[in-house]
C-alpha cells in the first residue's frame, strides 16, 4: 500500500470512528456531513471524495468486514453448521458495539440489510471452492443459509448480545441440526 492509499484509508477509519461517535450522541437521521467531517478531523471535500452520503460510510465499513471475514474463513469442504455458526457469531460477537450502536439507533433495517449482503458474499466465496454442478443451486443455497444466519445474529443483536458468541453458536447449532440434520454433499 502507497503513502497515498495509506492515508486515504486512515480518512476512512477517521470518518467511520467519527460517526460511530457522533451516533452515540444523536439520532442518526440528525447527523450531518459536515458534523462527520468536522469530527474526523477532515474537510467536507475529503468526505465527499470518498462517500456520496453519510449511508455509505456504514456500507464500506460492512463490506471491509465482509472482506475481513472472508479472509479468516476458508472454503468449506463439507457444509458444517456448527463450525459456520461459532465462526460468523465468534467474528459478529467482536464487533458487539458496533451492532448494538446501530440497533439503538433504530438502523436494524439497514444494519439487516448490511448483514445479509455481506453474508451472501461470504456464503458463497467459502461454498464456491466446491465442485457445482449448477452455479444456481449454490445461488439458492447461499441465500438460504444467509437469510437464516442474519435473521439469527439480529434476534442476537435485539436481545443485547448478551450471551457469548459460543454459547449462542452452540445454541443455535443444536437448534439447526435438531429440524433439518446436517448437510455434507
Amino acid at each position: 500500500m502507497n503513502g497515498h492509499q495509506k492515508q486515504k484509508e486512515q480518512s476512512r477509519r477517521m470518518i467511520e470512528d467519527a460517526l460511530f461517535l457522533i451516533m452515540e450522541e444523536k439520532p442518526y437521521a440528525q447527523i450531518t456531513v459536515s458534523e462527520i467531517a468536522k469530527t474526523a478531523d477532515v474537510s467536507r471535500r475529503t468526505f465527499y471524495r470518498m462517500y456520496h452520503e453519510k449511508d455509505e460510510v456504514l456500507h464500506c465499513y460492512f463490506e471491509r468486514l465482509c472482506r475481513e471475514y472472508r479472509g479468516q474463513n476458508a472454503a468449506l469442504e463439507h457444509y458444517d453448521i456448527s463450525r459456520i455458526a461459532q465462526e460468523y457469531f465468534t467474528f459478529w460477537g467482536r464487533h458487539r458495539d458496533t451492532l448494538l450502536l446501530m440497533h439503538r439507533c433504530g438502523l436494524d433495517q439497514m444494519l439487516y440489510f448490511e448483514l445479509s449482503r455481506a453474508s451472501g458474499v461470504v456464503v458463497k466465496a467459502r461454498i464456491s471452492g466446491r465442485d457445482r454442478e449448477n452455479d444456481r443451486d449454490t445461488e439458492y443455497f447461499a441465500e438460504y443459509s444467509t437469510g437464516g444466519f442474519s435473521l439469527l445474529l439480529q434476534r442476537w443483536i435485539a436481545e443485547g448480545m448478551e450471551e457469548p458468541a459460543e454459547h449462542y453458536a452452540q445454541a443455535v447449532s443444536r437448534a439447526l441440526l435438531k429440524f433439518i440434520g446436517t448437510v455434507t454433499k
